[in-house]
């Protein structure tokens, strides 16, 4: 992804001004055209002496990485399913939940009126299937609404599955606890319309029935991802719904507030029916499980279990897993998945501290889905960062692992430096 200049609104989904200033705000919606050739790189496997590379040049363990800013196009904090992370869509201006086969979380003040169109789809940059409104009921307190569909989830989109709301209460227990929020809202180049996730910590409870994560300053929610879900992990192991944006600080990376479900329950379920876990199942998580936060999470049989851990969280020896501990954690707060430190992949395997030095071998360090975490890649931008450059006229940068052009001159404009975030683009 690429900054931008911050902007300032009047509650995200409302309205928008001072996003940039001498800047061309992308319009179309994959930010650019990927240029043709460019190879998504594949994961390098090699032995626990080094392999791979000049022999013992190459430093490491066998076995995520391009800068965000605003968001991540996979969850990094909520275990959920392909097809939980189906179920949030765009009203192409807000964005909404599936919590039932047939209704649809979003916030009031985006004004869905029936005859209005929710898509969602795989493609987290096209979503192109799409239901319409017939029937919304907004909450008479608070920032909220739901809205009945003209077909089940499942009738256009089977591989969808709702998340369920939260219906437990929250307290002060889940204070410092991280959440993941997602929505289609505006990005660091200004672009929108393309789902992304962002993980946050739960920092507060405010009057008017909100919970109230942070971005520190580094990430959060924009423009756009109004009505958009923040979810948490219940204590049956399920994700949740815990509630829908209502506002967000202007920056787009600071406390961003939701409208809790905890506090609406009973006027949830009095419309979409009572709330019911389909199903069950780990998803992604297996028996050995992984950490988030302060919380242990894994598959026991195929139920997803779940503890909040009053030390912490670590790997269990006896258990072979991650789990609750007492002691002193062998992997120093690793998990399987594990962090890119620069372009060092560090993650821990069965109870082992593990690292690979990708820079040695002239790769980076990223998230490789075939093998469930960091490690190893051929560089995909073969060296090209966020900044980008300028070949002639034509603006050219790396943004998530892919490159990607725009050609200034159609527009009318020059390629040139903007800033030190925004790197090489159009400028008048």
């Amino acid at each position: 992804m690429r900054y931008v200049v911050s902007c300032v609104m009047l509650g995200f989904g409302l309205v928008s001004v001072g996003c940039g200033e001498s800047t061309e705000a992308p319009t179309d919606s994959d930010g650019g055209t990927p240029i043709e050739g460019a190879d998504s790189g594949t994961p390098v496997m090699v032995d626990d002496a080094g392999g791979g590379g000049e022999p013992g040049v190459c430093e490491g363990d066998e076995r995520r990485a391009p800068l965000v800013y605003y968001g991540t196009p996979e969850p990094t904090a909520m275990p959920l399913t392909p097809g939980q992370i189906l179920a949030i869509g765009s009203w192409n201006g807000c964005t909404g939940t599936f919590i039932t086969d047939e209704w649809v979380l979003t916030a009031e003040h985006c004004g869905i009126r029936p005859g209005r169109r929710f898509c969602v789809g795989e493609d987290p940059a096209d979503p192109n299937v799409c239901f319409t409104a017939e029937q919304v009921q907004e909450h008479p307190d608070l920032d909220m609404a739901v809205v009945r569909m003209d077909a089940p989830a499942s009738s256009r989109m089977p591989a969808l599955e709702p998340i369920p709301i939260n219906t437990e209460m929250l307290d002060d227990s889940r204070i410092g606890e991280t959440l993941e929020a997602a929505g289609y809202g505006q990005q660091e180049d200004g672009r929108s319309g393309e789902r992304e996730f962002t993980a946050e910590p739960l920092v507060a409870y405010e009057r008017g029935g909100f919970l109230v994560i942070d971005g520190m300053g580094e990430r959060g929610v924009c423009f756009g991802d109004s009505g958009g879900p923040v979810m948490i992990i219940a204590s049956d192991g399920s994700v949740r719904v815990a509630g829908d944006l209502s506002y967000g600080d202007p920056s787009c990376v600071g406390r961003d507030r939701y409208s809790r479900t905890d506090l609406a329950v009973d006027w949830i379920e009095g419309f979409v029916g009572p709330t019911v876990v389909e199903g069950g199942g780990c998803g992604s998580v297996d028996a050995a499980g992984r950490c988030v936060g302060d919380r242990a999470v894994y598959c026991d049989g195929e139920t997803l279990a779940s503890e909040r851990c009053e030390g912490a969280c670590g790997w269990d020896a006896d258990a072979e897993g991650f789990r609750c501990i007492t002691g002193e954690d062998p992997c120093a707060g690793l998990d399987f998945v594990g962090t890119c430190e620069g372009q060092v992949a560090r993650w821990c395997e069965r109870g082992e501290i593990r690292e690979r030095d990708c820079g040695a071998c002239d790769q980076v360090c990223g998230e490789v889905a075939e093998l469930g975490g960091v490690y190893c890649q051929d560089d995909p931008c073969e060296g090209l960062d966020y900044l980008g450059r300028c070949d002639g006229d034509v603006a050219v940068w790396c943004d998530e692992g892919e490159v990607r052009r725009r050609d200034c001159g159609e527009r009318g404009l020059s390629c040139g430096y903007v800033d030190d975030r925004i790197g090489y683009f159009c400028q008048r």
